[in-house]
């Protein structure tokens, strides 16, 4: 049994998005990463699924990234019982400390902010070239944002898997990363997701 379908044997596969990410598994030597945002100051046990998973494929030689979100975690990502509380500066880093000090010490893993490639877009810049890419129509058909159409969600919120696709396009043209394995913006599940970014311009 080779690694792809051990996994899948295992439950822990929900989603692919790419076809070619069952030969890069077996065959290949991946960067990934997972991503988390600093809303508490602890990992807790919805983390664990992903951590143990970025953990296996590591051990068969592929590279995880770890990303804690300085940025989204600004946002916070839609809920389908309404908007979440915004955290202040100081909470979201005291968070991200914890979170840093927790995932070196448990898991040893190299870890990123996204505040650092973010946190210098001009909204002109942030609407000419990333909003552009994305259809509306397309947005308000994910499973959490149609939630939400009726009690309402705000721009904040909805613009929130931008942020997340680019993540992932920084990280595919900073470090060749390529997959991603985790949550999805379209609504939460227990088994990875696996995107990549071989054919595709966004992750969500």
């Amino acid at each position: 049994m080779n690694l792809f379908d051990e996994l899948k044997w295992r439950g822990l596969i929900d989603n692919v998005t790419s076809p070619e990410i069952e030969d890069e598994i077996n065959n290949g030597e991946l960067t990934f990463y997972i991503g988390t945002d600093p809303t508490a100051d602890s990992l807790h046990i919805g983390h664990y699924s992903s951590l143990l998973m970025a953990k296996r494929l590591q051990q068969h030689g592929h590279h995880p990234i770890m990303l804690v979100g300085g940025a989204t975690g600004f946002i916070g990502d839609p809920k389908a019982t309404g908007e979440r509380n915004m955290l202040t500066p100081e909470v979201l880093q005291a968070n991200y400390d914890a979170l840093h000090r927790q995932i070196n010490a448990l898991w040893g893993f190299d870890m990123v902010n996204n505040l650092d490639w973010t946190k210098d877009i001009s909204i002109i810049d942030f609407l000419r070239d990333y909003g552009k890419h994305f259809n509306v129509n397309y947005m308000i058909n994910k499973e959490t944002v149609k939630k939400r159409l009726d009690s309402g969600i705000s721009y904040t919120e909805f613009s929130y898997m931008i942020l997340q696709s680019l993540d992932f396009l920084h990280l595919y043209q900073e470090k060749n990363c390529r997959m991603q394995i985790g949550g999805r913006i379209s609504g939460a599940t227990s088994r990875p997701v696996w995107s990549s970014f071989v054919k595709n311009a966004a992750t969500t």
